[in-house]
């Protein structure tokens, strides 16, 4: 069985640990968190309309696949050439916050965007070029095809009856089958398609398409499921999925994506709780904190900005449950209430 702690010691990563020097601390006004981000306001608006147009360009897709009208495939291309670039110019970090947390009414076009953005960042991550990523992103992007005609079955929030699992199994191949008309893939973007549900040996493609469909499904709410946290998707998939794909390409999801992703919210020594803004890449346990909530659990009015790069006195202990930063956020709130109230 391979575990987190053997995916770390496959990188020059160490676990953190606590040493008696003292912190050097920035502190910045919480309206510099963006810039912790690395990412300018223009161009997260930039990705957020990208981000908007998929969704829209996929639940139009997804209706004529329904329908069995004719689907033009140069928008597709068209947006999958920009996702690869602004994937490759914004390095990932945006990009990776941007998907979280985007789930409104339709899920085969936010879960088909998502993967499609993911599935290119794990591209760009194994060193694949520009002709490669532009397969990884219209095989994410349009993986799930096959499901259009069954996703009634998708937002059902009971189990599934024999013949209804049926169907939904072969969804692959049926996927597989409206790419291959369209001819927007090629044999090796088919195959991954084809393949994304398949346990045992496949290729890198095939592992990249699969690894970034599974941990977005993890990481996000279903009708019948509560969504789990970054932290948890990844030992979930190293412990009930490491089989199904090479070590180095878990060695270069974790090292990138880190133990702690950001936008997850974790538990520091000192009692404190903070939102993690970026990662070291391959340094998974060293991430970029911001620390939003002291030991007392009332909101810092100046965010404390910690990079556990440099960082030898805090360590952290853990992830901060959904449920846990819940009842956090609830408190904040009827503090304020309180407040407002006596004012």
């Amino acid at each position: 069985m391979i575990r987190i702690s053997d995916i770390i010691k496959m990188s020059n990563a160490s676990p953190q640990a606590k040493r008696e020097t003292k912190p050097i601390i920035k502190e910045t006004e919480k309206a510099e968190i963006p810039n912790a981000i690395k990412a300018s306001e223009s161009s997260k608006a930039e990705s957020l309309s990208l981000y908007t147009k998929g969704i829209s360009l996929l639940a139009q897709t997804f209706h004529k696949a329904k329908n069995e009208e004719d689907i033009t495939t140069a928008p597709i291309l068209e947006f999958s050439k920009n996702l690869v670039e602004e994937a490759l110019a914004d390095d990932g970090d945006y990009l990776l916050k941007l998907y979280e947390g985007h789930y409104e009414k339709e899920y085969l076009p936010y879960h088909s965007v998502n993967v499609g953005f993911l599935a290119v960042e794990i591209g760009i991550w194994s060193g694949f070029n520009k002709s490669e990523l532009m397969e990884l992103s219209i095989s994410g992007l349009l993986h799930d095809i096959g499901m259009a005609k069954i996703e009634n079955m998708v937002y059902k929030d009971s189990k599934l009856r024999n013949n209804e699992r049926n169907l939904v199994k072969q969804h692959p191949e049926s996927s597989m089958q409206i790419l291959k008309k369209l001819g927007c893939l090629s044999q090796d973007g088919l195959n991954a398609v084809r393949s994304h549900h398949f346990k045992g040996s496949r290729d890198k493609f095939a592992e990249i398409l699969s690894l970034a469909d599974i941990y977005e499904a993890i990481t996000h709410v279903r009708p019948y499921k509560q969504a789990k946290t970054a932290h948890q998707a990844i030992a979930e998939i190293i412990d009930k999925e490491a089989l199904n794909f090479q070590p180095s390409i878990l060695k270069v999801f974790v090292n990138n994506i880190g133990i702690y992703p950001a936008g997850s919210w974790v538990k520091l020594s000192t009692g404190e709780v903070g939102l993690v803004t970026g990662v070291n890449k391959g340094y998974p346990l060293r991430p970029k904190v911001s620390i939003i909530f002291n030991h007392s659990g009332e909101r810092n009015k100046k965010v404390k900005f910690l990079d556990f790069m440099s960082e030898t006195y805090f360590y952290i202990e853990g992830p901060l449950d959904i449920d846990e930063l819940e009842k956090l956020k609830s408190k904040w709130e009827e503090r304020n209430e309180h407040l407002q109230a006596l004012n």
